[in-house]
């Protein structure tokens, strides 16, 4: 009999995900795959075992096997470890779905004809009901004003447009709620639409399925209950790692017919940060993982503060600090070696010193998506254009300034060094003098902002300017007068089509241009901030950045008096501070998710990043409750707790 390892432990789940992927008896399944268990590595490298005989069988039929993943980051690195091999379809899941029907005019066309019709009537019926005067009543209005355009102008639309990654305008764009209900409508109403699938698909692969949205998760588990024996829908993750509210909840009992291969090691972290989190999801559903035996020890510490009087600041440097000497690293004094996480992306804005560009931006439903993923285009122009420019220049490096002009000013291309504008100096001269003017910015003013920047690179003409920007323009400013000549000679086309109002958006939120007129009166330095957070070097995150990664130390941030959306979790509710409301203690009688189980789910993912040590700095407005609560449940030891004393002091519990 072999020895099992720890290396090996799991290899019959492994063997069981390759056996289901077979073409003559493809089976579905769902694979457990805790915290630090190489679920993905799992998926690799059941793609990389295929044998080549069913490689050659999916080529020869123009079959392909949809690998649906999480981010763009684990799709270009599984298409990597394939080789590129267009068998595999590796996609995220919007990008899936999207791909399913792209091209599909008329089917779309009748849906959204459908769908509108359905929602004008939904507000009329609430219009009859409310009374006039209201702000309630007044969006209602705007709201069947708007569908109704869009219903009347659907048969105009010649193709649908959709931006998977992206934010989506104009009259033709779908958006990404959307696509996900239109590909899920044909997974289980058009029986044509599934042949297609089928005949297309022998295998699609989810990875983080619980997150996967439910409306489209619930549509592909009907569609391969209804085809079982023709297909294997393969799903991997963790419901205990939902993060997102509109997964699936009850994934892992929705499945009962799959085959449920499960891993039992956590690969990532030392025992002490298993032990933790074996004990976070003890209450919850019960399952544990293992450490390797080579990953004995690791450290975990909680600071706790109260919310009111506490400089938070001072606090965690000292839990900082505390840690150093505790765990003998000290990389926990160097704010770069630490990953700290936060519940919501503003608390690590706020942190990070970003929050007037951030706010004003993260609001608009039509601007955030693409705001808080670094892919906004009007953002861009400060990120990929402006800052690298300024630093090139701040760094004597006019090599490097060059390269940004050539690769985005038109006063450097080919046409505007020859000639420049209208007999005036060359594209070249008006790009050193642009270049000045802007530089001088930052000699008179050395954080200028972000409006003052934008206002000399239009009157420069340096650098294109996106349309979203052009009405934030002063009136003389020449990218303002060459928009509103463009409008005009447009008008006849486009009276109705508001470019600066999305359509849809509520009457509450701010208009993009009322966002972006917020957005840049912050001081231009906020723009190297918000893109190193977004591109991920900043030692700030958030539960929902995070999912996947790992860093050997890890500071996990409670602090429910700074939680902006109340709903989203409660620390203090977690661990018995305060009671659940009413209403949430209605929708834990009724069986319904609560706050509770979504702060652990929410603790379990952040603790679970850590490697070799972990800090959770909690505020509360009741410390001793909180630490009442870890001892007595076992997740921590009486030494494993420090709290602030009563003259802002530190102590041991």
């Amino acid at each position: 009999m072999t020895d099992v390892t720890d290396a090996t432990r799991d290899a019959d789940a492994d063997a069981t995900i390759r056996a289901c992927l077979s073409l003559g008896q493809p089976r579905s399944f769902f694979l457990f795959a805790g915290a630090g268990s190489g679920k993905t590595r799992s998926l690799k490298e059941a793609l990389e075992g295929l044998d080549t005989q069913t490689l050659t069988t999916l080529r020869k039929h123009s079959r392909k096997i949809a690998v649906i993943t999480y981010t763009n980051a684990a799709a270009d690195e599984i298409t990597r470890r394939v080789k590129a091999d267009p068998v595999f379809q590796v996609q995220t899941i919007h990008s899936f779905a999207w791909s399913l029907i792209e091209g599909r005019r008329a089917d779309i066309r009748g849906w959204l004809e459908s769908n509108l019709r359905t929602e004008i009537a939904e507000i009329q019926a609430a219009h009859a009901k409310g009374r006039a005067g209201t702000d309630a009543h007044d969006k209602r209005e705007k709201k069947m004003a708007s569908k109704t355009k869009r219903l009347e102008r659907l048969a105009e639309i010649r193709a649908f447009t959709y931006a998977p990654e992206g934010d989506n305008f104009g009259r033709d764009a779908l958006q990404h709620t959307e696509v996900i209900a239109l590909a899920a409508h044909f997974l289980t109403e058009s029986e044509t639409f599934q042949n297609i699938v089928l005949a297309r698909y022998p295998f699609i692969l989810i990875d983080e399925s619980q997150d996967t949205m439910k409306p489209l998760m619930e549509a592909l588990l009907t569609f391969e209950a209804r085809h079982r024996g023709r297909i294997a829908l393969g799903l991997l993750g963790d419901t205990m790692q939902r993060i997102y509210t509109d997964g699936l909840r009850d994934l892992d009992q929705r499945v009962g017919d799959f085959s449920q291969p499960a891993k039992q090691m956590n690969h990532r972290s030392r025992k002490r940060i298993v032990d933790l989190a074996n004990s976070i999801r003890r209450d919850d559903d019960g399952r544990q993982q293992r450490a390797r035996e080579d990953k004995p020890g690791g450290t975990v510490r909680v600071f706790l503060a109260p919310s009111e009087g506490t400089d938070r600041g001072a606090f965690e440097a000292f839990a900082c600090a505390d840690m150093a000497r505790i765990t003998g690293d000290p990389a926990w004094q160097n704010a770069e070696a630490i990953k700290t996480l936060t519940i919501e992306r503003h608390m690590a804005a706020a942190r990070l010193g970003f929050s007037e560009l951030f706010e004003p931006l993260s609001k608009p439903d039509k601007l955030k998506d693409g705001f808080r993923d670094g892919t906004l285009p009007a953002m861009r122009l400060f990120t990929h254009r402006v800052l690298p420019l300024v630093t090139a220049q701040r760094n004597g490096d006019a090599f490097a300034a060059m390269a940004v002009l050539r690769d985005g000013s038109p006063l450097v291309d080919k046409r505007g060094i020859r000639t420049g504008r209208g007999g005036q100096a060359s594209g070249l001269d008006a790009a050193r003098a642009g270049v000045a003017a802007l530089m001088t910015l930052f000699k008179d003013e050395p954080d200028p902002s972000c409006a003052d920047v934008l206002a000399v690179v239009a009157e420069h003409r340096l650098f294109p300017i996106p349309d979203q920007l052009r009405p934030c323009l002063p009136d003389d400013n020449p990218a303002a007068q060459d928009m509103a000549d463009i409008l005009a000679e447009l008008d006849p086309l486009f009276d109705e089509l508001d470019l600066t109002t999305p359509e849809d958006t509520p009457p509450t939120e701010p208009t993009i241009t009322e966002a972006w007129t917020q957005a840049l009166d912050a001081p231009f330095s906020q723009v190297a901030r918000y893109l190193a957070y977004v591109e991920d070097r900043s030692p700030f995150g958030t539960h929902q950045g995070v999912k996947g990664l790992e860093f050997p130390r890890v500071m996990v941030i409670a602090d429910d008096v700074h939680t902006r959306f109340k709903g989203l979790a409660s620390y203090e509710t977690l661990f018995g501070v305060k009671p659940l409301g009413p209403t949430a203690q209605k929708k834990a009688d009724n069986g319904e998710e609560t706050t509770i189980e979504r702060t652990r789910r929410l603790l379990y993912v952040t603790c679970t990043r850590a490697e070799e040590s972990l800090a959770l700095v909690l505020y509360s407005e009741a410390p001793d409750t909180i630490r009442r609560f870890l001892i007595s449940n076992q997740w921590m030891a009486e030494d494993e707790v420090v709290i602030a004393a009563a003259d802002g002091t530190y102590q041991d519990a």
